[in-house]
């Protein structure tokens, strides 16, 4: 009768600490999502401090958001690949890190690299902490889960103009970066705590690092031209039409 009922103890305890990895996925999307939106209201000051025009300052926001749409259909191999803890805690730690380094940029490419770098960081927060909200919670407790999840990712959008302005209008625009980095220590410090890999995911063995690379340039091209084409800044249109094809190109192979 004991051996019977140890399933029906143990299984409680798989959920034990859920609300707690519900707070630690949901401050890891916040700092994502807020990171896309708090920095336009510091692009005067940044124009004016590196001496860069409305144009080239532009590509801080650009370089983030290419980033992040290249890294993000990569998410669930690169999670299987290095396994789901590792891979969300690096991701936490490089986005940290690339903030500390942003705020610290004396010159327009090192700011844009290093916003690239942390788009590549952060672009894996938002559909691996779906994942793996779906994998600590109860089915019959989905929609409080991602209940959770939708405020943060509400709150991040919302805030991010307003809170922005006030740090940069008080501290100074390389504050904006700097304040992610005690939150970004935190939720990498509950990751490590409370985050496991997926009991059902499989580690990937093989590395198509040609598929990769297609990926990368088709969706880099792609993103960047619906960025920028508009401004007539990325080139002549024979350039513009050549990101297209080989946009369109990498699409069929997949």
């Amino acid at each position: 009768m004991t051996a019977a009922a140890l399933p029906l103890t143990l299984a409680p305890d798989r959920y034990k600490y859920k609300y707690l990895i519900a707070i630690t996925v949901s401050l890891a999307s916040v700092l994502e999502l807020l990171d896309t939106s708090i920095v336009n209201v510091a692009i005067p000051h940044m124009m004016g401090n590196l001496g860069a025009t409305l144009d080239q300052i532009a590509w801080v926001s650009t370089g983030y958001i290419v980033a992040n749409v290249i890294v993000l259909p990569i998410t669930g191999w690169l999670s299987a690949y290095f396994g789901r803890r590792r891979y969300f805690a690096g991701s936490i730690a490089l986005f940290t890190l690339a903030s500390f380094m942003c705020g610290n940029a004396g010159s327009l490419s090192a700011l844009v690299f290093w916003r690239i770098v942390q788009g590549l960081g952060g672009g894996a927060l938002l559909s691996t902490s779906q994942a793996i909200l779906y994998e600590e919670f109860p089915r019959e407790e989905y929609g409080t889960a991602m209940a959770i999840f939708g405020v943060g990712v509400m709150v991040g959008p919302t805030l991010g103009p307003t809170v922005g302005g006030w740090i940069t209008d008080m501290y100074g625009w390389p504050w904006i970066f700097y304040i992610n980095i005690p939150f970004g220590m935190l939720a990498l410090a509950l990751t490590m705590s409370f985050i496991t890999d997926s009991r059902h995911q499989e580690r990937a063995d093989r590395v198509d690092f040609i598929g990769l690379g297609l990926l990368a340039v088709g969706i880099g091209s792609l993103q960047t031209m619906l960025e920028r084409g508009e401004r007539g800044v990325s080139g002549s249109t024979g350039l513009r039409r050549a990101r297209c094809d080989c946009s369109a190109s990498q699409a069929r192979s997949h």
